[in-house]
């Protein structure tokens, strides 16, 4: 799942979530106010982060492929840092924004923080090899549960 502002987008593949799942959330969000909008994902796509990344309001990083239905309506207008489907399987998009200003990202996808610093974002690379190839990113490994300017 990722949040902007009171929309909540959920990936759907099949392999780790599915309708049901969608649905008992976009009940339980609607009671704080929160849309959700359920997003199909190509398999073998497991996460909607392993597809998209909102870096800031109006920057994204994408898998274009990975989106059954293309970009998302919300974010159509945003500026993309394009993630092919092999690049995103290596979880290129499942990166950590730390604040408008700064995004973590693995080592070895220097591309997207050539990327990124020329739009104004400091990247701070770590070698996240051994735990992506366990199936997660730093996404995975944290829960950010408050973005503020430091």
């Amino acid at each position: 799942m990722l949040v902007l502002d009171k929309t909540i987008f959920v990936g759907n593949s099949g392999l780790a979530s599915n309708k049901n799942g969608v649905q008992w959330l976009r009940n339980l969000a609607s009671n704080f106010d929160y849309t959700v909008v359920e997003v199909p994902l190509n398999p073998p796509i497991l996460h909607l982060d392993c597809a998209l990344s909102l870096v800031r309001e109006g920057l994204m990083i994408v898998c274009e492929e990975a989106l059954i239905d293309g970009i998302l309506e919300q974010l159509r207008d945003w500026d993309k840092i394009h993630v092919s489907l092999e690049d995103a399987a290596k979880l290129a998009t499942n990166g950590l924004p730390i604040n408008e200003k700064v995004y973590i990202t693995d080592k070895e996808f220097t591309w997207i923080g050539e990327q990124l610093a020329k739009r104004g974002i400091t990247v701070e690379s770590v070698d996240f090899t051994i735990s992506r190839s366990l199936g997660g990113s730093f996404r995975c490994s944290t829960q950010p549960l408050l973005r503020t300017d430091l």
